[in-house]
């Protein structure tokens, strides 16, 4: 746990502490927002802290991968990525899967690209706020070299697969969680990358810094906490039915997505 906790301290300070609510002069609005992404995704990241910075609560389907051999790959044991698949279908929002993708329920789109997810987000929702310089710096509206680097970062500190990157498996929720916390927090942290390899929906409420974090309610139990490790430990009890899948998992059979190999490994196995 203390491995743990360290990498997930580096992996706020990278980015500097970047996603905590901002000032706002109104009140934060409250758009019916549905998230589909993956923790460890550079580009979900970018999405979350802009979401922090808002103060906008979301419904997070989480979607890990099942294999890193293959982009838009998945199968059956898959929770969301099929209703993922559908929703961007639906609105032509791309012909391959990719994260994150946003459903916006309030204002009627769906968006798969994290700059214009972050763009929309700030257009229709933040009025009134103050946005910090540093997050102007991390998440600027052009695209730069450095932009995937400092995003990915976090990630390079925390490379496990456990880490909200791979599926694990796990028994569903039927009504989604509750988690109070902060993109920067490194409780908070931990607590959403178990979340998103056990695909457990949950809803996500930011909070600053300075509140007690995470906090953590599960209403299909009756749970309610405050600390990751309370949080961590209810839910391998309640809710994890085995190990995520390795860094070498192949690919899923049969594989219900539109899959592309990444060129790097395509270049390895000459393909």
């Amino acid at each position: 746990m203390f491995v743990h906790r360290l990498s997930s301290r580096a992996a706020g300070a990278v980015r500097r502490w970047n996603g905590e609510p901002a000032r706002r002069s109104t009140p934060a609005p409250t758009p019916e927002l549905i998230l589909f992404e993956y923790e460890a995704s550079p580009w979900c990241r970018r999405v979350r802290e802009t979401l922090g910075v808002l103060g906008l609560a979301a419904l997070i389907k989480p979607c890990p991968r099942e294999t890193l051999r293959a982009e838009g790959a998945f199968g059956a044991t898959s929770r969301h990525r099929p209703e993922a698949a559908a929703a961007a279908a639906e609105a032509g929002a791309s012909s391959r899967l990719s994260f994150p993708l946003l459903v916006d329920r309030t204002a009627g789109v769906t968006l798969s690209d994290s700059a214009a997810i972050c763009e929309h987000l700030w257009s229709l929702y933040g009025g009134g706020v103050e946005r910090p310089t540093l997050d102007q710096a991390l998440n600027p509206r052009r695209r730069t070299l450095l932009d995937f680097p400092l995003l990915a970062a976090p990630s390079a500190l925390r490379p496990w697969p456990e880490a909200g990157l791979m599926l694990a498996p796990s028994e569903p929720n039927q009504q989604p969680l509750l988690l109070y916390g902060c993109e920067a927090d490194a409780g908070s942290r931990l607590v959403r990358e178990a979340l998103c390899c056990l695909q457990l929906e949950y809803r996500s409420q930011p909070r600053p810094l300075s509140a007690p974090l995470p906090a953590l309610e599960d209403p299909n139990s009756g749970f309610a906490a405050f600390g990751a490790r309370q949080a961590l430990e209810h839910l391998d009890r309640t809710h994890r039915t085995g190990e995520a899948l390795g860094w070498l998992a192949p690919l899923p059979s049969p594989n219900l997505g539109e899959a592309r190999m990444h060129p790097v490994l395509a270049r390895m196995l000459g393909r």
